[in-house]
């Protein structure tokens, strides 16, 4: 298995988009009481990791009779102590890292908590920067309704419709060498300083867009009409 779809104890406003997106062959992890979602969908989580404060007693009882029953592996239970350095979506995310997906898709994360929201979107950030420096290329992309949300270190490109919303948004204290295709307000070797919301609010106007960037990191919301 190539990619892992983890999902994260928030929002999931659109099941039948998850549902579209995974693949036979994903590896489908569940971040405690993301397990819920999963199950929604009528599938199986491979792999449940975190301090399990947040899954109900009665629905992981269910899971591990389920295991149990079907003589499967799955799903292995990957507990936590509370009391720990790091969430359970960045425990979710070493899992991958040791297991060497090459892509890493993930839903639920916009949840109520703004402060676990932040702190995960900045750790994706900060994972696919260092896997690019270790030449270990690994994409990650967050997807909620008609949201998407990429991390940019080099170049990306984005297959859409006229008229869909794109926000560049830099999380490096600046971003080089910003160079659009495909995007109304068209950028040619920019500079985008962090704090600034110049890359904020632009549209595709042809079917695909192409963004690269000559050094910095910047989070790319997408979103579909």
């Amino acid at each position: 298995m190539n990619r892992a779809v983890i999902f994260v104890n928030g929002n999931l406003s659109d099941v039948s988009q998850a549902k579209k997106v995974i693949k036979k062959d994903d590896c489908l992890i569940a971040t405690d009481g993301g397990a819920k979602h999963i199950l929604k969908l009528g599938l199986t989580p491979q792999i449940i990791i975190g301090d399990f404060d947040s899954i109900s007693p009665l629905l992981l009882k269910k899971l591990t009779k389920m295991s149990k029953e079907q003589k499967s592996l799955f799903p292995a239970l990957i507990k936590y102590p509370t009391k720990k350095d790091k969430t359970d979506f960045e425990l979710a995310i070493d899992y991958c890292l040791e297991k060497k997906f090459k892509e890493i898709i993930v839903f639920g994360i916009l949840g109520h908590r703004i402060d676990h929201m932040l702190a995960n979107i900045f750790l994706m950030a900060k994972t696919q920067t260092e896997s690019a420096s270790r030449r270990t290329k690994i994409k990650i992309k967050i997807i909620e309704g008609k949201k998407e949300i990429f991390i940019l270190n080099k170049e990306i490109v984005i297959n859409g419709k006229i008229g869909d919303g794109i926000s560049i948004i830099p999380v490096s204290k600046k971003l080089e060498g910003v160079t659009t295709q495909g995007l109304y307000y068209r950028l040619i070797d920019e500079t985008l300083f962090f704090g600034s919301t110049r890359g904020v609010s632009n549209v595709l106007n042809k079917t695909s867009a192409k963004i690269t960037v000559a050094g910095g990191v910047a989070l790319i919301t997408y979103l579909r009409k």
